[in-house]
Protein backbone atom coordinates (compact mmCIF):
# COMPACT_ATOMS: atom_id res chain seq x y z
CA UNK A 1 0.00 0.00 0.00
CA UNK A 2 1.21 3.22 -0.70
CA UNK A 3 2.61 5.46 2.44
CA UNK A 4 2.26 9.27 3.14
CA UNK A 5 4.98 11.40 5.02
CA UNK A 6 7.33 14.03 5.13
CA UNK A 7 11.01 13.92 5.06
CA UNK A 8 10.93 16.69 7.51
CA UNK A 9 10.03 14.58 10.08
CA UNK A 10 11.57 11.39 8.99
CA UNK A 11 14.44 11.99 7.15
CA UNK A 12 17.89 12.81 8.82
CA UNK A 13 19.25 14.10 5.41
CA UNK A 14 16.63 16.15 4.93
CA UNK A 15 17.38 19.95 5.50
CA UNK A 16 14.54 20.75 7.39
CA UNK A 17 14.98 17.61 9.73
CA UNK A 18 14.07 18.02 12.38
CA UNK A 19 10.78 19.97 11.78
CA UNK A 20 9.13 20.28 15.25
CA UNK A 21 6.40 21.58 14.08
CA UNK A 22 2.52 20.10 13.54
CA UNK A 23 1.41 22.25 10.87
CA UNK A 24 4.51 23.49 9.14
CA UNK A 25 4.66 24.14 5.20
CA UNK A 26 7.11 20.84 4.24
CA UNK A 27 5.89 18.69 1.54
CA UNK A 28 4.29 15.48 1.79
CA UNK A 29 5.72 12.70 -0.24
CA UNK A 30 3.68 9.60 -1.13
CA UNK A 31 5.84 6.48 -1.43
CA UNK A 32 4.12 3.10 -3.26
CA UNK A 33 5.64 0.17 -5.38
CA UNK A 34 4.98 -0.22 -9.28
CA UNK A 35 3.02 -3.20 -10.23
CA UNK A 36 4.65 -7.35 -9.44
CA UNK A 37 4.56 -7.20 -5.89
CA UNK A 38 8.05 -6.38 -3.71
CA UNK A 39 9.88 -6.74 -7.00
CA UNK A 40 7.98 -4.26 -8.29
CA UNK A 41 9.92 -0.53 -8.39
CA UNK A 42 9.70 1.62 -5.66
CA UNK A 43 8.28 5.01 -6.71
CA UNK A 44 7.24 8.30 -4.63
CA UNK A 45 6.16 12.02 -5.50
CA UNK A 46 5.99 15.01 -3.53
CA UNK A 47 2.92 17.62 -3.10
CA UNK A 48 2.48 20.53 -1.46
CA UNK A 49 -0.41 18.91 0.72
CA UNK A 50 -1.12 16.09 2.55
CA UNK A 51 -4.41 16.04 0.64
CA UNK A 52 -2.87 15.67 -2.91
CA UNK A 53 -0.31 13.19 -1.56
CA UNK A 54 -3.08 10.01 -0.41
CA UNK A 55 -5.27 11.04 -3.64
CA UNK A 56 -2.19 10.15 -5.57
CA UNK A 57 -1.27 7.02 -3.56
CA UNK A 58 -4.79 6.15 -3.31
CA UNK A 59 -4.76 6.61 -7.45
CA UNK A 60 -1.66 4.40 -7.85
CA UNK A 61 -3.09 1.69 -5.94
CA UNK A 62 -6.64 1.44 -7.92
CA UNK A 63 -4.76 1.77 -10.98
CA UNK A 64 -2.64 -1.57 -10.06
CA UNK A 65 -5.67 -3.13 -8.98
CA UNK A 66 -7.43 -2.16 -12.21
CA UNK A 67 -4.12 -2.88 -14.73
CA UNK A 68 -4.35 0.53 -15.61
CA UNK A 69 -1.42 1.75 -14.39
CA UNK A 70 1.26 4.21 -16.10
CA UNK A 71 4.60 4.91 -14.84
CA UNK A 72 3.86 8.70 -14.83
CA UNK A 73 7.80 9.12 -15.99
CA UNK A 74 6.73 7.43 -19.27
CA UNK A 75 5.42 10.51 -20.60
CA UNK A 76 7.79 12.65 -18.86
CA UNK A 77 9.53 13.88 -22.02
CA UNK A 78 8.43 17.29 -24.34
CA UNK A 79 5.97 16.28 -26.38
CA UNK A 80 8.64 17.74 -29.25
CA UNK A 81 10.72 14.95 -28.96
CA UNK A 82 8.21 12.22 -28.05
CA UNK A 83 6.52 13.40 -31.64
CA UNK A 84 9.90 13.29 -33.57
CA UNK A 85 10.72 9.58 -32.50
CA UNK A 86 7.74 8.53 -33.45
CA UNK A 87 7.70 10.32 -36.88
CA UNK A 88 10.96 8.30 -37.04
CA UNK A 89 9.02 5.05 -36.51
CA UNK A 90 6.38 5.79 -38.94
CA UNK A 91 5.95 4.35 -42.71
CA UNK A 92 4.32 7.90 -44.12
CA UNK A 93 3.77 8.89 -47.96
CA UNK A 94 6.27 11.12 -48.63
CA UNK A 95 2.94 13.55 -49.04
CA UNK A 96 1.47 12.68 -45.82
CA UNK A 97 5.28 13.07 -44.01
CA UNK A 98 5.41 16.69 -45.79
CA UNK A 99 1.43 17.11 -44.43
CA UNK A 100 2.69 16.31 -40.77
CA UNK A 101 6.17 18.12 -41.08
CA UNK A 102 3.94 21.65 -41.46
CA UNK A 103 1.49 20.92 -38.79
CA UNK A 104 4.09 20.42 -36.14
CA UNK A 105 6.18 23.03 -37.51
CA UNK A 106 3.78 25.92 -38.00
CA UNK A 107 1.08 25.03 -35.38
CA UNK A 108 1.76 22.47 -32.80
CA UNK A 109 5.61 22.72 -31.67
CA UNK A 110 4.60 26.74 -30.90
CA UNK A 111 2.15 25.67 -28.98
CA UNK A 112 2.62 22.79 -27.03
CA UNK A 113 6.17 21.65 -28.51
CA UNK A 114 7.86 22.58 -25.09
CA UNK A 115 5.05 20.95 -22.80
CA UNK A 116 5.59 17.26 -21.19
CA UNK A 117 3.38 14.75 -22.84
CA UNK A 118 2.09 13.71 -19.51
CA UNK A 119 0.77 18.04 -18.96
CA UNK A 120 -1.00 18.30 -22.07
CA UNK A 121 -4.99 18.26 -20.97
CA UNK A 122 -8.43 18.52 -22.79
CA UNK A 123 -8.37 22.20 -22.03
CA UNK A 124 -4.80 22.41 -24.07
CA UNK A 125 -6.00 20.91 -27.65
CA UNK A 126 -9.49 22.82 -27.19
CA UNK A 127 -7.18 26.22 -26.83
CA UNK A 128 -5.12 25.42 -29.90
CA UNK A 129 -8.27 24.87 -31.80
CA UNK A 130 -9.43 27.67 -31.08
CA UNK A 131 -5.87 29.42 -31.56
CA UNK A 132 -5.92 28.53 -35.03
CA UNK A 133 -9.67 29.64 -36.12
CA UNK A 134 -8.88 32.78 -34.80
CA UNK A 135 -5.71 33.22 -36.43
CA UNK A 136 -8.33 32.53 -39.61
CA UNK A 137 -8.22 29.20 -40.54
CA UNK A 138 -11.19 27.06 -41.43
CA UNK A 139 -12.68 24.70 -39.08
CA UNK A 140 -11.56 21.79 -41.83
CA UNK A 141 -7.81 23.14 -41.71
CA UNK A 142 -7.86 23.44 -38.05
CA UNK A 143 -8.96 19.19 -37.82
CA UNK A 144 -6.56 18.72 -40.39
CA UNK A 145 -3.60 20.37 -38.55
CA UNK A 146 -4.43 18.39 -35.61
CA UNK A 147 -5.06 15.05 -37.14
CA UNK A 148 -1.21 14.31 -36.48
CA UNK A 149 -1.21 15.57 -32.98
CA UNK A 150 -4.42 13.53 -32.54
CA UNK A 151 -2.32 10.28 -33.78
CA UNK A 152 0.59 10.78 -31.05
CA UNK A 153 -1.85 11.05 -28.00
CA UNK A 154 -3.69 7.62 -29.57
CA UNK A 155 0.23 6.46 -29.91
CA UNK A 156 0.95 6.91 -26.70
CA UNK A 157 -1.78 5.53 -25.09
CA UNK A 158 -1.46 2.22 -26.87
CA UNK A 159 2.05 2.22 -25.72
CA UNK A 160 1.31 2.88 -22.00
CA UNK A 161 2.87 6.31 -22.06
CA UNK A 162 0.02 8.04 -21.08
CA UNK A 163 -3.37 7.34 -19.24
CA UNK A 164 -5.92 9.11 -21.17
CA UNK A 165 -5.73 10.81 -24.69
CA UNK A 166 -6.62 14.60 -24.40
CA UNK A 167 -8.31 14.37 -27.34
CA UNK A 168 -11.18 12.92 -25.52
CA UNK A 169 -14.22 15.07 -24.75
CA UNK A 170 -12.49 18.07 -26.38
CA UNK A 171 -14.98 20.62 -27.84
CA UNK A 172 -13.18 21.30 -31.13
CA UNK A 173 -14.16 23.81 -33.66
CA UNK A 174 -17.58 22.55 -35.40
CA UNK A 175 -17.13 21.28 -38.59
CA UNK A 176 -19.27 22.29 -41.32
CA UNK A 177 -21.51 20.27 -43.25
CA UNK A 178 -20.04 17.70 -45.96
CA UNK A 179 -22.82 18.19 -48.08
CA UNK A 180 -22.36 19.76 -50.96
CA UNK A 181 -24.30 22.39 -52.50
CA UNK A 182 -24.84 22.30 -56.04
CA UNK A 183 -26.27 25.54 -56.63
CA UNK A 184 -22.91 27.30 -55.49
CA UNK A 185 -20.98 25.14 -58.06
CA UNK A 186 -19.74 26.84 -61.53
CA UNK A 187 -21.89 25.93 -64.53
CA UNK A 188 -20.43 24.61 -67.65
CA UNK A 189 -20.10 27.68 -69.27
CA UNK A 190 -18.34 29.56 -65.80
CA UNK A 191 -15.61 26.43 -66.48
CA UNK A 192 -15.10 27.14 -69.86
CA UNK A 193 -14.61 30.76 -68.99
CA UNK A 194 -11.94 29.76 -66.91
CA UNK A 195 -10.01 27.60 -69.23
CA UNK A 196 -10.22 30.57 -71.93
CA UNK A 197 -8.72 32.79 -68.71
CA UNK A 198 -6.24 30.15 -67.98
CA UNK A 199 -2.28 29.90 -69.39
CA UNK A 200 -2.59 28.08 -72.69
CA UNK A 201 -0.38 25.64 -71.37
CA UNK A 202 -2.33 25.01 -68.62
CA UNK A 203 -6.02 25.40 -70.20
CA UNK A 204 -6.54 21.95 -70.44
CA UNK A 205 -6.60 21.18 -66.94
CA UNK A 206 -9.48 23.07 -66.12
CA UNK A 207 -11.70 20.55 -68.08
CA UNK A 208 -9.70 17.45 -66.86
CA UNK A 209 -10.58 18.30 -63.28
CA UNK A 210 -14.08 18.79 -64.09
CA UNK A 211 -14.74 15.88 -66.89
CA UNK A 212 -12.66 13.20 -65.16
CA UNK A 213 -13.54 14.31 -61.30
CA UNK A 214 -9.40 15.05 -60.30
CA UNK A 215 -7.89 16.58 -57.22
CA UNK A 216 -5.17 18.85 -58.49
CA UNK A 217 -1.87 16.78 -57.53
CA UNK A 218 -3.88 13.88 -59.49
CA UNK A 219 -4.36 16.38 -62.50
CA UNK A 220 -0.64 17.62 -62.46
CA UNK A 221 1.00 13.92 -61.92
CA UNK A 222 -0.51 12.78 -65.33
CA UNK A 223 1.63 11.60 -67.95
CA UNK A 224 0.73 11.58 -71.53
CA UNK A 225 0.64 6.98 -71.42
CA UNK A 226 -2.20 7.27 -68.49
CA UNK A 227 -4.89 8.34 -71.31
CA UNK A 228 -6.13 4.98 -73.10
CA UNK A 229 -8.73 4.72 -75.76
CA UNK A 230 -11.83 5.05 -73.36
CA UNK A 231 -10.10 5.49 -69.93
CA UNK A 232 -7.52 7.15 -68.38
CA UNK A 233 -5.43 5.71 -65.18
CA UNK A 234 -4.24 8.02 -62.33
CA UNK A 235 -2.09 6.22 -60.10
CA UNK A 236 0.03 9.46 -58.45
CA UNK A 237 -0.42 12.24 -57.74
CA UNK A 238 1.98 15.66 -57.17
CA UNK A 239 2.18 16.96 -53.46
CA UNK A 240 4.34 19.01 -51.23
CA UNK A 241 7.32 17.13 -49.58
CA UNK A 242 9.12 18.57 -46.65
CA UNK A 243 10.38 22.61 -46.35
CA UNK A 244 12.88 23.13 -49.42
CA UNK A 245 11.45 19.84 -51.44
CA UNK A 246 9.26 21.23 -53.99
CA UNK A 247 7.21 19.10 -55.87
CA UNK A 248 7.27 15.17 -55.67
CA UNK A 249 6.10 12.71 -56.73
CA UNK A 250 3.58 10.81 -54.54
CA UNK A 251 0.93 7.93 -54.49
CA UNK A 252 -3.04 8.68 -54.50
CA UNK A 253 -4.73 10.09 -51.00
CA UNK A 254 -5.43 7.00 -49.01
CA UNK A 255 -3.66 4.23 -51.01
CA UNK A 256 -0.47 2.46 -51.51
CA UNK A 257 2.65 3.08 -53.79
CA UNK A 258 1.34 1.33 -57.16
CA UNK A 259 -2.44 1.17 -56.47
CA UNK A 260 -4.62 3.25 -59.52
CA UNK A 261 -7.51 3.93 -60.65
CA UNK A 262 -9.76 3.99 -63.44
CA UNK A 263 -12.02 6.74 -65.07
CA UNK A 264 -14.17 6.86 -68.17
CA UNK A 265 -12.58 9.05 -70.42
CA UNK A 266 -14.75 11.11 -72.53
CA UNK A 267 -13.86 11.27 -76.15
CA UNK A 268 -13.72 15.43 -76.28
CA UNK A 269 -11.18 15.34 -73.81
CA UNK A 270 -9.65 12.32 -75.42
CA UNK A 271 -9.61 14.30 -78.44
CA UNK A 272 -8.17 17.10 -76.63
CA UNK A 273 -5.06 15.62 -74.51
CA UNK A 274 -3.81 14.74 -78.06
CA UNK A 275 -4.23 18.43 -79.28
CA UNK A 276 -2.34 20.04 -76.28
CA UNK A 277 0.56 17.82 -76.57
CA UNK A 278 0.78 18.23 -80.36
CA UNK A 279 1.04 22.24 -79.42
CA UNK A 280 2.76 21.87 -75.84
CA UNK A 281 4.73 18.75 -75.84
CA UNK A 282 5.07 17.12 -72.66
CA UNK A 283 7.56 17.34 -69.20
CA UNK A 284 9.73 15.43 -67.52
CA UNK A 285 8.45 11.13 -67.72
CA UNK A 286 5.64 12.55 -70.45
CA UNK A 287 4.00 14.67 -67.84
CA UNK A 288 1.26 16.69 -69.10
CA UNK A 289 2.19 19.75 -67.79
CA UNK A 290 5.09 21.42 -67.31
CA UNK A 291 6.47 25.00 -66.00
CA UNK A 292 8.15 27.31 -68.37
CA UNK A 293 11.27 25.76 -67.32
CA UNK A 294 10.43 22.48 -68.29
CA UNK A 295 10.06 20.94 -64.35
CA UNK A 296 6.40 19.82 -62.64
CA UNK A 297 4.12 22.08 -61.51
CA UNK A 298 3.93 22.39 -57.88
CA UNK A 299 -0.10 22.67 -56.97
CA UNK A 300 0.79 25.67 -54.73
CA UNK A 301 1.73 27.75 -57.62
CA UNK A 302 -1.20 25.83 -59.72
CA UNK A 303 -3.34 26.98 -57.26
CA UNK A 304 -2.00 30.45 -56.99
CA UNK A 305 -2.58 30.95 -60.74
CA UNK A 306 -6.09 29.76 -60.58
CA UNK A 307 -7.07 31.68 -57.48
CA UNK A 308 -5.72 34.94 -59.84
CA UNK A 309 -8.00 33.58 -63.13
CA UNK A 310 -11.12 33.05 -60.85
CA UNK A 311 -10.09 36.66 -59.38
CA UNK A 312 -10.26 38.19 -62.64
CA UNK A 313 -13.37 36.93 -63.38
CA UNK A 314 -15.02 37.52 -60.24
CA UNK A 315 -15.31 34.19 -58.78
CA UNK A 316 -14.98 32.30 -55.86
CA UNK A 317 -14.33 28.91 -56.41
CA UNK A 318 -11.69 26.61 -55.82
CA UNK A 319 -10.10 23.59 -58.04
CA UNK A 320 -11.73 20.91 -55.96
CA UNK A 321 -15.21 22.66 -56.96
CA UNK A 322 -14.42 21.17 -60.37
CA UNK A 323 -14.20 17.75 -58.91
CA UNK A 324 -17.60 18.92 -56.67
CA UNK A 325 -19.28 19.48 -60.67
CA UNK A 326 -17.77 16.07 -61.97
CA UNK A 327 -19.68 14.28 -58.83
CA UNK A 328 -23.06 16.02 -58.97
CA UNK A 329 -23.39 15.79 -62.78
CA UNK A 330 -22.81 12.15 -62.79
CA UNK A 331 -24.92 11.65 -59.87
CA UNK A 332 -27.77 13.79 -60.95
CA UNK A 333 -27.85 12.11 -64.40
CA UNK A 334 -28.18 8.65 -62.93
CA UNK A 335 -25.29 7.34 -62.64
CA UNK A 336 -24.46 4.59 -59.75
CA UNK A 337 -23.20 6.31 -56.48
CA UNK A 338 -20.88 3.21 -56.14
CA UNK A 339 -19.04 3.73 -60.06
CA UNK A 340 -19.11 7.41 -58.94
CA UNK A 341 -17.11 6.98 -55.53
CA UNK A 342 -14.71 4.88 -57.50
CA UNK A 343 -13.79 7.26 -59.70
CA UNK A 344 -13.14 10.22 -57.38
CA UNK A 345 -11.17 7.22 -54.98
CA UNK A 346 -12.79 8.45 -51.84
CA UNK A 347 -11.70 6.27 -49.01
CA UNK A 348 -14.96 5.18 -48.86
CA UNK A 349 -18.55 4.99 -50.10
CA UNK A 350 -19.96 6.28 -47.26
CA UNK A 351 -17.59 9.49 -47.72
CA UNK A 352 -19.40 9.88 -51.35
CA UNK A 353 -22.91 9.54 -49.92
CA UNK A 354 -22.53 12.49 -47.74
CA UNK A 355 -21.00 14.72 -49.77
CA UNK A 356 -23.26 13.92 -52.51
CA UNK A 357 -25.87 11.69 -52.02
CA UNK A 358 -28.57 14.46 -51.75
CA UNK A 359 -27.79 14.80 -55.81
CA UNK A 360 -28.92 11.30 -56.79
CA UNK A 361 -32.08 11.01 -58.41
CA UNK A 362 -35.34 10.30 -56.21
CA UNK A 363 -36.30 7.00 -56.77
CA UNK A 364 -39.52 7.02 -54.98
CA UNK A 365 -41.82 6.70 -57.48
CA UNK A 366 -39.40 3.56 -59.31
CA UNK A 367 -39.79 2.13 -55.82
CA UNK A 368 -43.55 2.41 -55.68
CA UNK A 369 -43.88 0.74 -59.21
CA UNK A 370 -41.34 -1.96 -58.25
CA UNK A 371 -43.04 -2.93 -55.29
CA UNK A 372 -46.23 -3.34 -57.13
CA UNK A 373 -45.02 -5.30 -59.93
CA UNK A 374 -43.76 -7.60 -56.71
CA UNK A 375 -46.68 -7.88 -54.68
CA UNK A 376 -49.10 -8.50 -57.45
CA UNK A 377 -47.01 -11.64 -58.92
CA UNK A 378 -47.00 -12.73 -55.49
CA UNK A 379 -51.06 -12.23 -54.72
CA UNK A 380 -50.28 -10.66 -51.39
CA UNK A 381 -53.95 -8.47 -52.37
CA UNK A 382 -55.87 -11.69 -51.92
CA UNK A 383 -54.62 -12.76 -49.03
CA UNK A 384 -54.86 -9.32 -47.37
CA UNK A 385 -58.41 -9.41 -48.65
CA UNK A 386 -59.25 -12.85 -46.98
CA UNK A 387 -57.41 -11.75 -43.96
CA UNK A 388 -59.94 -8.69 -44.03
Amino acid sequence: MATTFQKCKTDEKNKAYPCASTRCKHPWTVRYREPGGRSGRQREKSFPTKTEAVDHGVKMENDKREGTYIDPKRGAVPLKVYAEKWIGRQHMATNTEGTYERAFRLHIYPALGSRLLSAIRTDDIEQLGRDMTTAGLSANSADAYLTPLRSVCKAAVVNGDIGRNPFIGAKLPKLPNKAVDETQLPTGQQIQDMADEFRPEWALSIWLMAGLGLRTGEMLGLRIGDFQEDHVRVSRQITRGKAGQGPVIGPLKHRRVGDWRKIPLPTNLRDAVRAHVAAYGTGPDGALFKTLTGTLVAASDYATHFKKVTKLLGFEWSPHDLRHWFASTALSNGLPLLDVSRWLGHKSINETADTYGHLTPDSTGRAVKVMDVAITQHRAGLVLDTAA
